[in-house]
C-alpha cells in the first residue's frame, strides 16, 4: 500500500511538472490578462511559457514585432527569472529591433538588464522630444546597455551608450549630413542621464536628463562647424546670443 501511495505521488508530481513545462504561452497570457496594463496589446502567441514567440506587442503607440524569449527555468530555484529576449528584424529599418538578457527577482522585484541592444530611428526618437527649433532628420539610433537595474523613478544603476552613426537633416536647399552623435548613459539619483560626446560637427556639448514623469531636459551649448550649410548657422542664432567662444546656449 505504501509503495502504491509513493508511486502515485511521484506520478502526480511528474504530471504537474510536465504540465508546467509544456504550458502554452497563449494560455498563460489569458490567465495573466487581468493583471496586465489595459493599454498593452499582444498579437498571436505561440510556443510555451519557457520558449515562445509573440508576433506583435504594442504599448503606448510603440510596437515590437516578432518577440522571442527563452527562459532558464532552473534559475527559479534561487528566486530569479532569467530570460533572453529578442525582437524585431535588424534588416528592417522601420522595426524596433534588438536583444537583451533580462533577470527578474521574484522576491525583491528587481529587474536587471545586461548585454542589451536596441535599434530604432532618429525619426521615432524625435517624436518623443520637443526641440527648441523645428528639425526634420533621419537616421539610425542604437542603444547599447551594458548594465541596467530598476530604481525610482527609473534606475538604480545604468551603464551604456546611445549613438546615431549617421544623421541626415533637411534644410531649405535639400538634405545634408551632420555625421554621428553619441552619448554615455548613466544613472544619477534615479534619473537617466546622457553625456553627449562633444566630438561632432554640430559642436554639441550637452547633458541630457530624463526625470520623473518623462520630464526630459537638455542643457549645454552648440557651435556648428564651418563645413555645415548656412541653414544650420542661421538656425542656431534663434537660440540666443553666443558666448565669448562662439557657442550658442541650448536649454529645453
Amino acid at each position: 500500500m505504501k509503495k502504491i501511495i509513493t508511486l502515485s505521488i511521484v506520478f502526480l508530481l511528474s504530471f504537474i511538472v510536465f504540465c508546467i513545462m509544456k504550458l502554452p504561452a497563449a494560455i498563460a497570457l489569458d490567465i495573466a490578462k487581468p493583471y496586465l496594463p489595459k493599454q498593452l496589446e499582444i498579437g498571436q502567441t505561440v510556443g510555451t511559457v519557457w520558449q515562445g514567440q509573440m508576433m506583435q506587442v504594442r504599448f503606448d503607440d510603440e510596437q515590437l514585432n516578432n518577440v522571442r524569449w527563452d527562459i532558464a527555468g532552473w534559475q527559479l530555484f534561487i528566486g530569479k527569472l532569467n530570460t533572453n529576449v529578442k525582437f524585431g528584424n535588424a534588416r528592417e529599418r522601420s522595426d524596433i529591433s534588438g536583444y537583451a538578457d533580462v533577470s527578474y527577482g521574484l522576491f525583491n522585484k528587481e529587474v536587471i538588464v545586461t548585454d542589451g541592444l536596441v535599434r530604432s530611428t532618429v525619426e521615432r526618437a524625435m517624436q518623443r522630444v520637443r526641440l527648441p527649433l523645428p528639425v526634420t532628420a533621419k537616421g539610425r539610433v542604437i542603444l547599447e546597455i551594458d548594465e541596467y537595474s530598476t530604481g525610482a523613478p527609473y534606475c538604480d544603476s545604468l551603464k551604456g551608450e546611445i549613438a546615431s552613426p549617421n544623421i541626415d537633416v533637411q534644410g531649405l536647399n535639400g538634405w545634408f549630413n551632420i555625421g554621428p552623435l553619441a552619448g554615455k548613459l548613466s544613472c544619477k539619483s534615479g534619473d537617466i542621464a546622457i553625456l553627449i560626446d562633444p566630438d561632432n560637427t554640430l559642436g554639441l556639448e550637452a547633458d541630457a536628463t530624463l526625470k520623473a514623469n518623462f520630464d526630459f531636459r537638455v542643457a549645454g551649448y552648440v557651435k556648428p562647424d564651418a563645413s555645415l550649410p548656412k541653414d544650420v548657422h542661421d538656425a542656431v542664432k534663434f537660440l540666443g546670443r553666443p558666448d565669448s567662444q562662439g557657442r550658442y546656449p541650448l536649454n529645453f
